[in-house]
C-alpha cells in the first residue's frame, strides 16, 4: 500500500458509503445525544474528540503508512505507530489493525533484528533528579562516509530520554569532541552532573579528566565486556541504526541527511517507561503537526528545494517498497505453482472427495 495524504473531506464523503457510521450519523442528526461519545462536528463524525474513520481499506492503511513509514514516524514500534494514531483519529479493533500493520511492513522485516533475552538480571542505575542532569555518551563507528562523516555521537539525557545526534568525521580527538559537547550539549542544557559512557580511549584521556574535573562532572565507566551498565544509549544505538538501514539502505551514503529527521523521529515517539514522549518532557508540550508540501506554496527556491526533497525521500521509500515486494513475489513464484479449483469440487454437495480424486479432477 502506498501512503498518501488522506484529507478531510474525503474522510467525510466516505462515511456516508460506510452503512456502520451512516447509521450513527443518522441518529445523530436526529438526535444529538442518541449515540453515546460521538458527536457530529460540521460534516464530520467525531468519537470522543477524534475523527471516525470509515471502514474503508484505503483511507485507513494511508493514515496507518503516515503513521509508520514516514521519516516523521521512523517505522517505530506497534506503540509509538499506534499512540500517532490515537492522537487524531478513532476506528473500531484500531489496535489490532495497527498490530498487523507493524508486522507486516516488509521494510521492518528487512531491516530490523529481533533481540533475544539477555543474560544475568539487570541492575539499573539510580533515577535522575532533573533532566539533563544525568546523561549517557556513545559513539556509533564505521559507517559509510557520508558528507565526510562517518561517525555519530550519541548523547541521552537519562531521565527524560531525549536525545541529540551529532556527525562526526575521521581523525577526531578528545579535544575536538569536548568542543562538540559544549557547542551542541552545554549550549542547550548546561553542564551535567554526572556522565555514563563505555570505556572508548576518548573518554580515558587525560584531556577529559581534566574536564571533567573542572567541571565537578562524575564520568561512570560501563564494565568491560558487559554494555549493559551503558544500556540506555545502547538502546537509542539500535533505534537509530534501525531508523537509518529503513531509510538509506538503497543510498548508504545519504545516512548524515537523514539524521535530523532520525532524531525529531524519535524524540517525538511514545516511551513506555515516561508514558509520554522525550519532547513532551522537556518542552511541555507536542510538537506542531508536519504537513505535506504543495509544490508553489513558497516563492523561496531553496526552501522549496527542501521541502520537496523531504517528500521524495517518502517516493523512494515507497518505489524501494514496491521493488522489494516483487522481487519477493518473483522469488516465490519459482517455489509455487498455480492452482485452479473447479467450482463443481468446490461446491459439490456431495461427500468429501478423496486428495487422490480432488488432485485429479481439479487441475
Amino acid at each position: 500500500m502506498l501512503p498518501r495524504c488522506v484529507t478531510l473531506t474525503e474522510i467525510e464523503e466516505k462515511l456516508w458509503a460506510d452503512p456502520f457510521t451512516k447509521d450513527i450519523i443518522q441518529q445523530l442528526q436526529q438526535n444529538p445525544n442518541a449515540v453515546p461519545h460521538h458527536s457530529l462536528i460540521g460534516q464530520s463524525l467525531m468519537y470522543k474528540g477524534k475523527i471516525f474513520v470509515p471502514a474503508d481499506s484505503t483511507l485507513r492503511n494511508s493514515i496507518l503508512q503516515e503513521a509508520h513509514g514516514t521519516l516523521m514516524a521512523g517505522h517505530g514500534g506497534f506503540l509509538k505507530t499506534y499512540k500517532r494514531v490515537t492522537a487524531q483519529f478513532y476506528w473500531p479493533n484500531m489496535k489490532r489493525d495497527v498490530r498487523e500493520f507493524v508486522q507486516n511492513c516488509l521494510t521492518c522485516q528487512q531491516h530490523k533484528y529481533e533481540a533475544l533475552s539477555p543474560a544475568g538480571l539487570l541492575q539499573p542505575l539510580p533515577i535522575p533528579n532533573q533532566i539533563w542532569e544525568d546523561i549517557s555518551l556513545d559513539f556509533i563507528v564505521g559507517l559509510p562516509p557520508s558528507n565526510r562523516f562517518d561517525t555519530i555521537f550519541v548523547v541521552v539525557d537519562r531521565l527524560s530520554k531525549y536525545a541529540h545526534f551529532l556527525p562526526l568525521a575521521h581523525p577526531f580527538t578528545a579535544k575536538s569532541v569536548a568542543a562538540l559537547f559544549c557547542k551542541e550539549i552545554v549550549r542547550l542544557h548546561g553542564y551535567p552532573r554526572s556522565i555514563v559512557s563505555d570505556r572508548d580511549v576518548i573518554f580515558l584521556s587525560n584531556f577529559w579528566k581534566e574536564l571533567f574535573r573542572l567541571g565537578h562532572t562524575t564520568l561512570k565507566m560501563s564494565t568491560s565486556y558487559h554494555p549493559q551498565t551503558d544500556g540506555q544509549t545502547e538502546v537509542v544505538n539500535r533505534c537509530l541504526e534501525a531508523y537509518l538501514r529503513c531509510f538509506s539502505h538503497e543510498q548508504p551514503n545519504k545516512w548524515s541527511s537523514f539524521l535530523p529527521w532520525a532524531e525529531y523521529s524519535y524524540n517525538t515517539g511514545f516511551h513506555t517507561s515516561s508514558r509520554t514522549t522525550p519532547f513532551n518532557v522537556v518542552y511541555g508540550r507536542d510538537p506542531p503537526p508536519l504537513h505535506p508540501y504543495v509544490i508553489g506554496d513558497t516563492k523561496n527556491a531553496e526552501l522549496e528545494t527542501q521541502l520537496i526533497t523531504r517528500d521524495d525521500m517518502l517516493q523512494i521509500l515507497r518505489d524501494n517498497l514496491k521493488k522489494a515486494q516483487d522481487r519477493m513475489k518473483a522469488q516465490a513464484d519459482l517455489k509455487r505453482r498455480e492452482l485452479h479449483l473447479s467450482r463443481e469440487i468446490l461446491f459439490s454437495p456431495h461427500p468429501a472427495v478423496s486428495p487422490e480424486k480432488l488432485s485429479q479432477e481439479t487441475f
